[in-house]
């Protein structure tokens, strides 16, 4: 291994790395075995938005299991036995100190490890050590929020010396499925920064030349929302649909994103699905219920689209047929909606 962070004040341990061969079978730590990527993919699961969220006067009870469900999110997503579990992204929600001691007391916050332990590490402990990850960079870890955990823990390349707006997209082949990473973590909620359109066109250039199969986008933000919530319209991410939407080619297939406390599926006319997984723990957005049909998303026409409230996440199986069943599975473990995605098309329940 390779020396990644050094100790300092609010990260008190040493980080250390090792870039491993992609289909390395065996991989051991001392004693103990790191899981590894199964060739045959089959089982995908999605979660996103999983911190707990204590800001201000804005206080989620910590400490009832039923109001930050992460634990049980994270046992369902193992009873499951997933080949691959990707986050996409916003993990640390403590921001400021705690001004309810019954449902938060003592919590640390701000971006330090004792915040990161609490909110991500810790919970999901045990699933890393069973089944490989894939990382997405969140408004939350935009710089000056929590950016020094992430790129201490998760960050693909090495550790900055000082935080950059965004980082470079990068490809990951899994079994005949690419999955490209886009950085869209810089800007205000619930858009990134109109100031990036630029950078997101120099990085949308060529982004899509390398991949030749069936293809996700891998992005927090999504292109297309369909919410009505906190008194306006939210419909995407309108600086990524300027830089993306002309050079998505039709390989692509599915949007994978969180920032929206809540899941849904947009059905596309003229596009790729857009998949939203962000109800992985923190206070939930409001969203309907229904399945809703020719309803206008950011100029665009969406057939079909699909919501829910509940915490949970988003689990894709691989089907015979060469499309991917997408389960909207909530902490209990039931499934709340049920779609087949079949190249670009989506039908749900």
């Amino acid at each position: 291994m390779k020396k990644r962070a050094m100790p300092e004040d609010q990260f008190p341990n040493l980080v250390c790395g090792y870039r491993a061969p992609k289909l390395a079978q065996k991989i051991m730590l001392d004693e103990n075995a790191l899981p590894t990527l199964n060739p045959n993919v089959q089982r995908i699961a999605v979660i996103g938005d999983t911190g707990c969220r204590i800001r201000g006067a804005r206080v989620q009870n910590c400490n009832d299991p039923s109001a930050w469900p992460l634990n049980a999110i994270l046992e369902e997503i193992a009873s499951r036995s997933p080949d691959l579990v990707i986050h996409v992204g916003d993990y640390l929600y403590r921001a400021s100190e705690c001004l309810d001691p019954e449902k938060c007391g003592g919590s640390p916050y701000g971006d330090t490890f004792k915040s990161w332990s609490a909110d991500w590490l810790d919970p999901a402990g045990s699933l890393l050590g069973r089944v490989p990850f894939v990382f997405l960079r969140g408004n939350h870890e935009n710089c000056g929020r929590g950016d020094k955990g992430w790129f201490r823990y998760f960050e693909t390349g090495s550790v900055p010396l000082s935080c950059p707006a965004v980082t470079l997209p990068w490809i990951a082949s899994v079994d005949g499925l690419d999955l490209i990473s886009f950085d869209s973590s810089a800007g205000p909620a619930p858009q990134s920064s109109p100031d990036l359109a630029d950078v997101y066109e120099r990085m949308a250039s060529g982004l899509f030349e390398k991949s030749s199969g069936e293809t996700w986008l891998l992005t927090h933000r999504p292109l297309w929302v369909n919410m009505h919530a906190f008194g306006e319209l939210i419909d995407g991410d309108e600086t990524q649909r300027a830089a993306l939407s002309g050079v998505i080619p039709e390989t692509v297939n599915l949007i994978l994103s969180g920032h929206i406390h809540a899941f849904q599926a947009i059905d596309l006319l003229d596009g790729p699905v857009q998949g939203i997984s962000g109800n992985g723990g923190t206070q939930l957005d409001p969203m309907p219920t229904d399945i809703a049909t020719n309803v206008k998303v950011a100029g665009s026409l969406a057939s079909t689209v699909v919501s829910n409230s509940d915490f949970g996440f988003l689990m894709l199986t691989r089907e015979s047929s060469g499309g991917w069943s997408m389960d909207a599975i909530n902490s209990e473990g039931e499934s709340r909606n049920r779609c087949r995605l079949i190249g670009r098309a989506l039908s749900c329940e």
